[in-house]
């Protein structure tokens, strides 16, 4: 893992978009001597630059950034090697954006309000840990209720398909549009999306849209992004 515990010392590179945040999460991470910040970038192309130079052990990555997204970050930061290991920080505690993380081999997700001992102790597990997808390595700092939602691997008790469409509806796709993005016929988008009414409480796109974004299962970035 590079130079990884090279005397005693980690690796971090901070990436995040906000100077005032880089700056405290510095200040936190300085507070143990063991931890080094080797660079900082503001965007996800000049992380990937930066820890190809660095060779961090550990990535502090930011969700929400202008450029390309953080799961496109993260399968550059991945593919360098060695690679460094990744955690994610977010202002959201959207139960589908952690899984979706995680999976694709990030070592830790937490949400931006975490602790400074939740910050250090991930750092040093993701440090520490085996190189890559070992679930018991992972850890995560969100609230309680967003954990039991990711263990149960549902919004609401909404199917995948489900979370697919409100998704879809949110970016403001016509029902025909929907249907034809995942190949399925108009009728059955409509069916769907009348179940995730009832199961929302709500009676419309629009109010299972804020609904969502209320509870962090959809953040702003997903409804800018085309992820396929």
């Amino acid at each position: 893992m590079g130079a990884m515990m090279e005397n005693g010392t980690i690796k971090i590179l901070l990436v995040d978009d906000h100077t005032m945040f880089r700056q405290g999460l510095k200040e936190m991470l300085s507070t143990d001597e063991k931890m080094r910040i080797v660079g900082e970038a503001s965007d996800g192309s000049e992380a990937v630059a930066l820890a190809d130079e660095e060779g961090p052990d550990v990535v502090i990555l930011d969700v929400e950034m202008p450029g390309i997204s953080a799961a496109e970050t993260m399968e550059g930061l991945l593919g360098l090697s060695p690679a460094p290991k990744v955690l994610i920080v977010s202002m959201y505690d959207s139960p589908r954006l952690v899984r979706d993380l995680l999976g694709r081999g990030a070592s830790g997700y937490l949400v931006k309000s975490a602790s400074m001992e939740e910050l250090l102790t991930a750092v040093r597990r993701a440090a520490d840990g085996p190189q890559g997808r070992r679930e018991e390595n992972v850890i995560l700092a969100v609230p309680r209720a967003v954990l039991e939602r990711v263990k149960g691997g549902d919004e609401e008790g909404l199917s995948g398909r489900e979370q697919e469409i409100l998704l879809l509806a949110a970016r403001g796709l016509s029902n025909r549009l929907i249907a034809a993005s995942l190949h399925i016929s108009e009728a059955t988008v409509k069916r769907h999306l009348a179940n995730v009414y009832e199961k929302m409480g709500v009676g419309s796109r629009g109010e299972a849209s804020q609904k969502a974004m209320r509870e962090g299962w959809i953040t702003a970035g997903d409804l800018t992004r085309n992820d396929g």
